[in-house]
């Protein structure tokens, strides 16, 4: 799906696939320390074949990845976010994003998690959790995007977040329609109590 950022460009949303390993190499080589740290929780200079591998080649039932790309320039990664459903669990998933760092605060964030937060309603997925280091606000926003009840858990180092997702998926369309009607301005999308919050 195509979805607009709030400068009015364009990113194109879609399943990872195992021909983006290159790709993906190139995107996390192209990533700051910081976002390596927030993604990863560590420092992790570079992605070996192993965690290529399992990054790219799944399932997208039990592993849903989503990647973003720039239309004109589809080689180019701009971001990744995706879930693993959590082991014994068929309804609750490890939810995990990271989005190029000049594309931070443009929209992209918002809606690679709420696309997430779709295709897990869509199979069936009724929470998604994720660790961030303590501080990362950002990614905890992104948690909160997804429209459903958000808990913290907040522990030393590390932050636990766990959301209950809204009973239906499309709201990645609606985020999309609402930018397309509101160029350059942060969309609001309507929570499942029929509050509004404000898109990043």
């Amino acid at each position: 799906m195509f979805v607009p950022l709030h400068d009015g460009s364009r990113v194109l949303v879609r399943p990872i696939a195992v021909e983006d390993a290159p790709l993906l190499r190139r995107f996390h080589g192209s990533l700051s320390p910081q976002s390596v740290r927030d993604r990863f929780l560590s420092a992790k200079p570079r992605l070996s074949t192993n965690d290529v591998r399992y990054l790219t080649d799944v399932d997208q039932r039990t592993h849903v990845a989503l990647v973003a790309v720039d239309p004109a320039r589809p080689e180019r990664l701009l971001g990744v976010a995706r879930w693993v459903r959590t082991q014994g669990s068929g309804t609750t998933a490890e939810a995990a994003f990271v989005v190029a760092d000049h594309l931070h605060g443009a929209g992209l964030g918002s809606a690679l998690a709420i696309a997430l937060a779709d295709r897990a309603v869509e199979e069936g997925v009724t929470s998604l959790n994720g660790s961030m280091l303590a501080g990362n606000e950002a990614s905890e926003g992104l948690f909160r995007r997804m429209g459903g009840e958000v808990e913290v858990s907040r522990d030393g180092i590390t932050n636990e977040v766990v959301t209950t997702l809204p009973p239906r998926s499309g709201r990645l369309a609606l985020l999309a329609h609402n930018r397309r009607m509101r160029p350059g301005r942060r969309t609001p999308v309507r929570s499942p109590g029929g509050r509004r919050r404000a898109a990043a």
